[in-house]
């Protein structure tokens, strides 16, 4: 395997290192903003909401609306009143015990009909996420008003945020440029040659890309970290995260468990595109097209942002609709009804590794054939 690792380009797989931490770490550039005016832009969204629904509640009480939505209202008044009370004095807990408070009302309101915008699961998933925080002595993270995240928070949003193709395309670089360095470097033959089984050729090769890779994706992610770290502590990954799935059901996982299964599931995604680059090797002799028909197999996971425009009727049979991990492993599946969802999306990873991977056998069977035929017959 030594001989495999001394064909691997280590300037190439630092300088995709590197980008890789540059676009995960560009928000911190642009990010200019500090606590002191996000804590102003939320005393400001605060005061606002409270002006509009007193106003409201002058309306109501003078068209002798329904007296509960004036109660309701009128609660949700004291709690914006806390709110702001509790940003004046830097109170912490009794901004959440504010917000908890309003979310509560919101939610009576939407269920009695008073209320437009939000739907019941999604207001049930802020009242159980505020309730949690409330009597929890985890430290609670506003995502709309904190200037700088935590770097838990960070890397969290820097995967959901980046685009999961391009972080593909990067290992698939790597995959096609050592799959066809062979062929490159004109030694094929050499290889095919030697008394070594075309299995443990494969198994060598592919031992090797593996390690690049994983390495490439969690020197990465950790260089992203520790950089965000710097800037904004480093949080905490037991941090809970709720969210709701395509059944409007809601779940609670946490940073580290979630970033653990995108860790798993994009170097098993890795795992299938070596499959596939060793299969191509015996097909395409250039490293372009062994490069462009990995990307073929990566960049479809972009339909996620065309569902509007794509049927659920074609949407389901589409294999990489069931691998955009980053959002389906927290619920997120554009189409709601395909059923798309992490575990089919596994299941699906698995089947593809093993139908690769017999096809990689037979290759393997018929160049062992032709390699034990007398020299004379060929």
């Amino acid at each position: 395997m030594k001989y495999e690792f001394l064909k691997l380009n280590r300037w190439l797989v630092l300088i995709l290192i590197t980008f890789f931490i540059g676009i995960g770490t560009l928000p911190l550039l642009q990010n200019k903003t500090n606590q002191t005016n996000s804590d102003n832009q939320k005393e400001h969204y605060y005061q606002e909401n409270y002006d509009l629904l007193q106003s409201a509640v002058h309306s109501m009480k003078a068209t002798e609306a329904p007296d509960d939505l004036i109660v309701a209202s009128e609660k949700e008044l004291a709690a914006y009143q806390e709110g702001l009370s509790g940003i004046a004095q830097k109170n912490k807990q009794k901004q959440i015990k504010a917000e908890s408070d309003i979310a509560k009302i919101q939610l009576e309101k939407a269920k009695n009909g008073n209320l437009l915008g939000a739907t019941i699961p999604e207001l049930e998933l802020r009242v159980k996420e505020l309730a949690f925080f409330e009597h929890s002595e985890i430290q609670w993270v506003d995502p709309f008003f904190t200037a700088v995240l935590p770097a838990s928070h960070f890397l969290l949003n820097t995967f959901l945020q980046l685009s999961y193709p391009l972080l593909l395309s990067m290992g698939a670089l790597l995959i096609a440029l050592i799959c066809s360095y062979e062929h490159r470097k004109d030694t094929v033959n050499f290889m095919r040659s030697t008394p070594q089984k075309q299995s443990n050729i494969m198994w060598k090769k592919i031992g090797v890309m593996m390690v690049a890779l994983s390495g490439f994706l969690i020197t990465g992610t950790l260089g992203i970290f520790l950089i965000s770290a710097l800037k904004g502590g480093i949080g905490s990954f037991n941090y809970p995260i709720f969210y709701l799935d395509s059944k409007q059901l809601i779940h609670q996982t946490t940073i580290g468990h979630y970033l653990l299964l995108l860790l798993f599931s994009t170097l098993l995604f890795f795992f299938l595109l070596t499959l596939i680059g060793y299969l191509l090797q015996n097909i395409f002799k250039q490293f372009l097209f062994n490069f462009l028909f990995l990307l073929l197999c990566i960049f479809p996971l972009a339909l996620g942002g065309m569902s509007d425009f794509i049927p659920v009727s074609i949407a389901k049979w589409l294999p990489t609709n069931y691998w955009d991990f980053p959002r389906l492993i927290l619920g997120n599946n554009p189409w709601d009804a395909a059923t798309i969802t992490f575990e089919k999306g596994i299941f699906l990873m698995l089947f593809s590794i093993g139908l690769v991977f017999m096809f990689n056998r037979v290759v393997m069977k018929r160049t062992e054939v032709y390699q034990n035929q007398p020299a004379i017959s060929r």
